[in-house]
């Protein structure tokens, strides 16, 4: 599936292909006239691939992933393991994959943030990645650790 995926990235300027290890992405941000072919393109592969995969439409990206598997499910894993198990869990995200992670975290008591506009199943919605620092030094400083040494920009 990857080298299939890799096919399509080359032969249109705009694409490009990440291997996430449990899930392939091919984003179409920068060709957005490109949406259509790509989501034809690699609802071909995972339709190749079986019913073990599926396919997930995200921000100018789709992604091939294991069925039943999604952001949400991976964080349930983590929050069951050391040293995760028995926390609360805090996930920042901003596309609608990350919606899922959202409502497991949401579950768990933990902290939702969606960075964006749009709507959302978090608990807190901050308007971009230099919101997400300053909310994020704030935090770790009510905690009584010292501010995060991150630039923004």
């Amino acid at each position: 599936a990857a080298a299939e995926i890799v096919r399509v990235t080359a032969a249109h300027q705009g694409l490009v292909f990440e291997n996430k290890g449990m899930t392939l992405a091919l984003h179409y941000r920068m060709a957005p006239h490109l949406g259509g072919l790509v989501e034809r393109a690699m609802r071909g592969i995972v339709t190749s691939m079986g019913s073990e995969f599926g396919m997930q439409a995200g921000k100018y990206v789709y992604e091939i992933r294991p069925s039943g598997k999604d952001k949400g499910t991976a964080i349930a894993e983590f929050m069951e393991q050391a040293p995760f198990a028995g926390r609360e869990p805090m996930f920042v995200g901003d596309d609608l994959t990350d919606e899922y992670g959202f409502d497991v975290v949401n579950a768990l008591g933990g902290f939702s943030v969606k960075v964006g506009p749009g709507k959302t199943c978090a608990r807190w919605q901050l308007a971009n990645a230099a919101a997400v620092l300053e909310w994020l030094g704030e935090f770790v400083e009510r905690c009584g650790g010292g501010r995060p040494r991150v630039k923004a920009g």
